[in-house]
């Protein structure tokens, strides 16, 4: 599957890291260095979200982490312009360190769930609850939401409506239970509270109350 090419939350950081790596291999043609590879990195990595290949998360925060640490003159992988740096000099050498990278790592969340979209996921039962007959099922990852300051839910369009309260419901919200986390497929016991969009045409308020909480459940 393939990402629209927009602007948005969830591209804007690997636009980003798609432009930098691109301006420093074009300012650097004449002067071969590291950074160069990193700039390869970038590009791949900017490649590989758009294809949504979650390896791509892995790559644009090695893109980051490797410019923070500076030591001039030998040791730059620092993207042309794309520096925000404190410096400290040691005799010959200068040490910076570059914080505009960190700046932008609280949207590595924001791409992990993002490369989720389009995949299936397994909701089980955590405890009994009001849903618990309709527990195991499946569902696919149709869209991440922000709600106002809670972010980062999935939407979940499930593969057999469940019944709750005589409405029939069809697609729930999920966010990892951990706020710093982000939902993993495939890793075992992941804990996260289940919402049920009980009216579609409310997701457009991004008021996360207007969605029942039932209780926690696994995913996987």
């Amino acid at each position: 599957m393939k990402r629209k090419i927009e602007i948005s939350k969830e591209t804007i950081l690997p636009i980003i890291v798609f432009v930098f790596s691109v301006f420093n291999i074009l300012s650097n043609l004449n002067n071969i260095s590291l950074s160069i590879l990193l700039s390869i990195i970038g590009i791949i990595s900017t490649i590989l979200f758009f294809r949504q290949n979650n390896f791509s998360t892995k790559l644009i925060y090695i893109w980051l982490i490797a410019q923070v640490i500076i030591i001039e003159p030998i040791f730059d992988l620092s993207q042309s312009s794309f520096t925000l740096a404190f410096a400290l000099g040691l005799g010959s050498y200068s040490l910076k360190i570059n914080i505009l990278p960190l700046l932008f790592l609280g949207l590595i969340k924001v791409i992990e769930s993002s490369n989720l979209i389009g995949k299936e996921i397994n909701l089980l039962e955590f405890r009994q609850n009001a849903i618990s007959d309709f527990l195991p099922t499946k569902g696919k990852i149709s869209e991440r939401i922000d709600f106002n300051e809670n972010k980062n839910w999935l939407l979940i369009e499930l593969e057999n409506q469940m019944e709750y309260e005589g409405t029939k419901i069809g697609k729930v919200l999920i966010k990892n239970k951990d706020a710093e986390k982000s939902i993993k497929l495939k890793e075992k016991n992941q804990i996260a509270p289940l919402r049920l969009v009980t009216d579609e045409s409310k997701l457009v308020t991004k008021e996360l109350s207007e969605f029942p909480f039932i209780d926690w459940i696994r995913c996987e």
